[in-house]
């Protein structure tokens, strides 16, 4: 008789409702012919008559992949931390240093243009990006920023770049600054010559 046992299921075995990472779920082994079969069971659904019943009988914490996927990703991203951190704000620095990441995201293809519109009464543009990661869409607004304001927001997101990469040591590094200097001088020059 082989004894396999595999992964936790998605979901409960008898409601089939998902499980939820982090969830408590509860498992038992039973024979059936000459295996034997995993069951995974959420809380409501579980009884000590099945696990009376049973080869064998814990409780499990269940992990999401996805989850944990897209926690670890958005935590070892220091662009994509500072974009979120500034896209909603209404200043015209915040939107200068949203544009700009935005389009470093772009181009590690973490972000997928989706439309570009422009607002007939305030002459604004207004880009839709899909965020790969996390699957969903954001909006960022280019307010006709000029060559200034666009040279002191790559010069503000080198900084809190270089603040997220190093938090013991904010002084700017010459090795990281150097290397996202050119891509956010490229996306700064793409913006001027909309």
């Amino acid at each position: 008789m082989d004894i396999k046992i595999g992964k936790s299921a998605k979901h409960c075995c008898a409601c089939e409702a998902d499980f939820l990472h982090e969830q408590v779920i509860y498992s038992l082994l039973r024979p059936l012919d000459d295996l034997y079969v995993r069951e995974d069971f959420c809380e409501s659904c579980w009884s000590e008559e099945r696990a009376e019943a049973a080869f064998s009988s814990w409780t499990a914490q269940y992990y999401d992949p996805d989850a944990l996927n897209d926690d670890s990703e958005e935590e070892f991203s220091p662009l994509r931390k500072t974009f979120y951190a500034v896209v909603e704000d209404q200043d015209r620095l915040s939107q200068s240093i949203a544009y700009l990441a935005a389009q470093l995201l772009r181009r590690q293809k973490v972000f997928r243009l989706i439309k570009e519109t422009e607002d007939l009464e305030t002459e604004e543009s207004l880009i839709l990006f899909n965020d790969r990661i996390g699957n969903r869409l954001i909006e960022v607004h280019d307010a006709r920023l000029t060559h200034a304001e666009m040279e002191a927001g790559r010069l503000e997101l080198l900084s809190k770049l270089s603040a997220l990469e190093n938090p013991e040591s904010i002084e700017d590094s010459e090795e990281s600054i150097s290397a996202i200097e050119e891509p956010l001088a490229a996306a700064a020059d793409a913006a001027e010559e909309r």
